[in-house]
């Protein structure tokens, strides 16, 4: 993220591309994980240089009929104060080192970015109906709502974000970004709390930096940090799932945050494809 939730994805010849890796917080008490960990300076041969804390509001988008969940694409409006972001997501394919590599267009919300993420959708075969009115930069649930989608997860998330640079070196060029995230989720009146840590390559050429970065987090908080190969939205859908089926009756704590015991179910539900 090159200012407050905007990711620096520059135009190349071929589709923009997110390389992550995350871990869940994986403990009976994750907000004093994440105060550990947000507490760090350094990790492995690594300076973590603190970033401003961000607040955001995602809201996601499909078909009707769940077009892009088929093709499990991911689309979302991202507001962090007066500021808008439209976002597409792809298929996330696991890598050697364990993260996750896929397309990811994400512009600030306008009548162009829009276009694009249109286009996109129809290249796959998703239908869209033309924009039936103007486009409006203030009411972007309206233009979503008037293109015949609907929202599919509401959520809140305070993130805490990290440059991570050379310790070796002077200069402060940003190798990757880790963000620890605590993700409020909004199901039907019902809010569930959920916490993680993202590790985003931000230099074509540093996946070791996330390979490195990942195995020291893990050697550190180990049990209470757990590898996940599952992203945001469909952990949310499998948490509400769950949560109609009462699966995770007794698994949340007095605070709602999920238990750890409640991840094995998420994680097996994910598994046996119930999303």
């Amino acid at each position: 993220m090159t200012k407050k939730g905007q990711r620096n994805k520059t135009s190349t010849s071929r589709p923009p591309r997110e390389i992550e890796s995350t871990l869940i917080i994986c403990s009976e008490k994750p907000k004093t994980v994440v105060r550990q960990i947000g507490s760090l300076t350094s990790i492995a041969n690594y300076r973590l240089l603190f970033r401003d804390t961000e607040t955001i509001h995602d809201l996601y988008f499909d078909t009707r009929d769940r077009s892009l969940q088929t093709r499990r694409l991911a689309l979302r409006i991202r507001e962090i104060g007066a500021m808008r972001w439209i976002t597409l997501k792809g298929p996330s394919l696991p890598t050697d080192w364990g993260g996750v590599e896929r397309l990811e267009i994400e512009e600030p919300w306008s009548q162009d970015a829009l276009t694009r993420v249109v286009r996109e959708l129809m290249s796959r075969k998703i239908k869209m109906p033309q924009q039936r009115q103007d486009f409006d930069y203030a009411h972007p649930l309206d233009v979503m709502m008037n293109l015949r989608l609907e929202i599919v997860q509401d959520r809140n998330t305070h993130r805490q974000v990290r440059n991570i640079v050379s310790a070796s070196e002077e200069s402060k060029s940003v190798l990757a970004e880790l963000a620890i995230d605590s993700v409020v989720y909004h199901f039907s009146g019902q809010a569930i709390c959920h916490h993680e840590v993202e590790i985003e390559v931000k230099v074509e050429d540093s996946f070791t930096v996330l390979k490195t970065v990942i195995e020291s987090l893990v050697a550190m908080y180990n049990p209470a940090l757990r590898r996940w190969h599952h992203g945001k939205l469909a952990t949310g859908k499998a948490i509400e799932n769950l949560l109609s089926e009462g699966a995770l009756e007794g698994l949340l704590d007095i605070e709602r945050n999920l238990k750890p015991v409640a991840y094995d179910k998420i994680d097996d539900y994910l598994m046996r494809g119930g999303i």
